[in-house]
């Protein structure tokens, strides 16, 4: 015979069962499609100031997902934190432990000491576009940004200040970049630098790169700032040679985008390493 008291310890061994689930992959019915996300969101958050703090409810980076339906996002958020603030650092130790429990795409783990994620969390999951912050203010002001540019005249390339001091190449040093390159932090929506991207390159794996594949992203806006090479034909680059590239492109002042051939001499058409703003 089952006695009442052995009920009722039944059912508050459920409820704590429900808020002691510890690291779990757990998240949206999205997350089944969008495998592999969490590991980009991994190398965008490598790629930012790791000293910047976030608190409860804000995304701290998102990646887009391929799925059009609903236009959603895989963002990185606290939650039940009581309004405590956590740098990128502890985020990114935090994501880790969820690609090392397996999740590819969304889950939680605790930020306390024990099981009980209600005494905070750090959380992974799907976010549609009716959820992203600020991000529809941010595209409104980068599309009459592209419409003021396209009435301008088209600019020289520009000099590096000290052409003597590098390399020829440097010559056709320029920051030009999408309009969106400059509108980034608008509405809470992410802003992502140069120097993150050569940030996350630097800290990236080795490797060779080839025409457009992206050496390495950033959150940025509503999409990502990323490196990539153009009109390179079948050559391929190193990652001491991206770095390098990235490098005189800080030196030359860029912020966010801009370009720097990869031979000597000014013509971009024979091969350069860009940075730009991705969809």
């Amino acid at each position: 015979m089952v006695t009442t008291s052995a009920i009722l310890a039944f059912a508050a061994a459920l409820v704590g069962t429900s808020s002691a689930l510890g690291i779990n992959c757990r998240g949206s019915g999205l997350c089944t499609s969008n495998k592999g996300l969490l590991g980009e969101a991994q190398g965008q958050l490598r790629g930012m100031d790791q000293g910047q703090q976030f608190s409860d409810g804000q995304h701290i980076t998102c990646v887009k997902s391929s799925v059009t339906i609903g236009d959603p996002s895989l963002c990185i958020f606290y939650q039940n934190t009581n309004g405590r603030r956590w740098t990128v650092a502890q985020t990114v130790s935090y994501v880790q432990q969820l690609i090392d429990h397996g999740c590819a795409a969304c889950g939680s783990v605790p930020t306390d000491p024990g099981n009980n994620v209600k005494n905070g969390q750090l959380t992974a999951n799907m976010v549609t576009n009716a959820a992203r912050r600020g991000l529809d203010m941010a595209n409104k002001i980068a599309k009459r940004e592209e419409a003021r540019q396209e009435t301008r005249e088209p600019e020289p390339v520009t000099k590096a200040d000290d052409s003597t001091a590098i390399l020829a190449r440097a010559l056709g040093i320029n920051c030009r970049g999408s309009s969106t390159c400059g509108v980034g932090g608008i509405g809470h929506s992410p802003a992502g630098t140069l120097e993150q991207v050569r940030d996350a390159v630097a800290a990236g794996p080795g490797g060779s790169w080839t025409n457009g594949q992206h050496i390495a992203c950033v959150a940025h806006v509503t999409g990502r700032l990323c490196a990539f090479y153009q009109n390179i034909g079948g050559r391929s680059f190193n990652k001491q040679q991206s770095v390098s590239f990235l490098d005189q492109l800080r030196d030359h002042g860029c912020k966010n985008c801009g370009s720097i051939p990869t031979d000597p001499g000014n013509n971009v058409g024979n091969g350069q390493l860009t940075v730009n703003f991705v969809a």
